[in-house]
């Protein structure tokens, strides 16, 4: 069968892609492997930045509404700070992208789950086979993760460095949901280049670790030391699960010819909070843009949804990564002006919010990024030197 769009994937920027498509009178075929509804490792905030992408109403799905978080340093006793407007929602993956993918039903996609990708030819016009059948379209969008069938059969690797997370789910009730109920839980500190974390939901608390790829191997152990941190016994953790977060290279290649990768298929995680879903539905909204016209005959390849990510996006990923080294160079002084300043903290929370971008913030800060961005090139050359020398050791530990 022939569409004008096939979208490779059905989580958040696979299926607001096939809306937007959909809603504009493309043929559209939205695939994926799993049969919905179906999980995927993520923290599940969405955050008042993310849902002003969308021009549907996410209530349906979401389950507690976040106005603080609380906050601790290297796992000892912590503090609250509260918002006076709404700073994230709180959802399920499994609902939230079930959610989306009916949405994009509902435009006029045509959405086949359970059906997972075999083969791809990414020549002029692409052709996917399936075990069910072979389609072909005009445009072909990669939606589906960081290790995509479509990035493997097109060799865009826009992904260098990853970043890892472990989590799991505590099941909750009564006091100790009332307890978390508006709030979100970060520990800082103890997890090199990440954070803990605690995110409520409508039946369990979702308690997480998360840092740079060689923090990998300590993830567990620190997970339970979250957990018993905040009182939760670290056995009764349900579901646990891990997974890698892509941070694309600035300037790899997410387009080539009429093939296109969006989300976290395109490694657009912000590095600094490891959140992905408001960078999904942004580059869901930018591909469709730019298929749109192609479809209607005004280019011919989707190379301008690559400057456009470039333009709009990438510029909020280099800014973030740059505010990421600095701060995990020394986070007790951060911890300690977000308990203490008053205007720090409301910083945070309009970057949360999306009242402000990391682009604006470097911009109010003035001569400052240029010490901002001098101290954080110095951090990463120091991250990345104690890396290579361990690797180094281990090499040597391996060769005896």
């Amino acid at each position: 069968m022939t569409y004008d769009a096939i979208i490779v994937g059905a989580g958040p920027a696979g299926s607001t892609t096939a809306r937007l498509l959909a809603r504009e009178g493309a043929k559209v075929l939205l695939l994926d492997k799993q049969k919905f509804p179906r999980d995927k490792p993520c923290g599940g905030g969405v955050t008042l930045r993310a849902a002003s992408e969308l021009d549907i109403d996410l209530t349906p799905v979401i389950e507690q509404t976040v106005f603080g978080a609380r906050f601790s340093l290297r796992l000892r006793k912590g503090f609250d700070r509260q918002f006076e407007k709404p700073l994230s929602y709180m959802t399920q993956r499994a609902r939230l992208d079930s959610y989306l993918a009916e949405c994009a039903a509902k435009a006029g996609a045509e959405f086949h789950d359970g059906e997972a990708v075999r083969a791809i030819n990414p020549q002029q016009v692409p052709v996917v086979r399936t075990d069910h059948g072979t389609y072909t379209s005009q445009v072909l969008i990669g939606a589906d993760g960081a290790n995509g069938v479509v990035a493997a059969a097109t060799g865009l690797r826009p992904g260098a460095e990853h970043a890892v997370a472990l989590e799991g789910n505590l099941p909750a009730s009564g006091d100790l949901l009332e307890d978390w109920h508006d709030h979100i839980g970060m520990d800082l500190g103890d997890v090199a280049g990440g954070y803990g974390w605690v995110f409520p939901k409508g039946d369990h608390l979702n308690v997480g670790v998360g840092g740079w790829s060689y923090a990998g191997s300590m993830l567990r152990p620190k997970l339970a030391r979250l957990a018993r941190s905040h009182g939760f016994d670290p056995d009764k953790l349900e579901h646990l699960r891990g997974h890698r977060l892509p941070l694309r290279v600035p300037g790899t290649a997410i387009a080539d010819g009429r093939v296109a990768l969006v989300g976290d298929a395109a490694g657009l995680i912000d590095p600094l909070t490891g959140e992905g879903i408001h960078m999904a539905f942004a580059s869901g909204r930018l591909v469709a843009e730019s298929a749109i016209s192609l479809l209607t005959g005004e280019v011919d390849n989707l190379s301008g949804y690559q400057r456009a990510v470039d333009y709009e996006l990438q510029r909020e990923l280099d800014a973030s990564a740059t505010l990421r080294e600095l701060f995990h160079l020394a986070p007790p002084p951060y911890v300690a002006l977000m308990r203490r300043n008053e205007k720090f903290w409301r910083f945070f929370c309009y970057l949360i919010r999306g009242d402000l971008t990391y682009v604006d913030f470097m911009r109010i800060i003035g001569p400052l990024r240029f010490a901002v961005n001098y101290l954080s090139a110095a951090a990463r050359r120091h991250r990345e030197a104690k890396v290579a020398a361990g690797k180094r050791l281990l090499a040597s530990g391996s060769a005896a």
